[in-house]
């Protein structure tokens, strides 16, 4: 089945005014599973952290989130080791990126609510074009 919902629990934005900005902004973003434990026979519960940083540094934006994880086959998935729950590739990969997505998500939200850079680059055309005549708005 996979992931089953993405909740963000915790959210923290700053900007910085005091930082004169003279070349171009360098945007790191960074995810870590913190904690993983087994709910029931097929629920898994992740807990996650997401920041983005920024150098200069404008601004920072920093997540917690918790995301649900449901299998039939949670055993074969998931295997609890003293300390800690050992996941296998493919669920590590689900999980990665359902936190990733939407913790890009809702840190691009932030961003432009704090008017700093978003931390997705967003794309653009690169195309050459040639002269075209376009239909006049009425």
């Amino acid at each position: 089945m996979g992931v089953a919902n993405v909740r963000i629990t915790n959210i923290k934005g700053n900007r910085n005014d005091n930082v004169e900005v003279k070349e171009n902004i360098e945007i790191k973003s960074n995810f870590k599973i913190d904690s993983i434990k087994k709910e029931d026979k097929n629920l898994l519960v992740v807990n996650f952290s997401f920041d983005v940083a920024y150098k200069p540094n404008v601004g920072d934006i920093e997540l917690k989130g918790r995301l649900w994880y449901r299998s039939d086959e949670l055993d074969k998935i998931a295997e609890e080791k003293e300390g800690g729950v050992v996941l296998q590739p493919d669920a590590i990969r689900e999980v990665s990126t359902a936190i990733l997505r939407e913790s890009m998500m809702e840190s691009s939200f932030i961003a432009r609510k704090l008017r700093i850079p978003v931390p997705i680059k967003l794309p653009e055309i690169t195309a050459k074009f040639q002269s075209t005549e376009f239909k006049k708005a009425s």
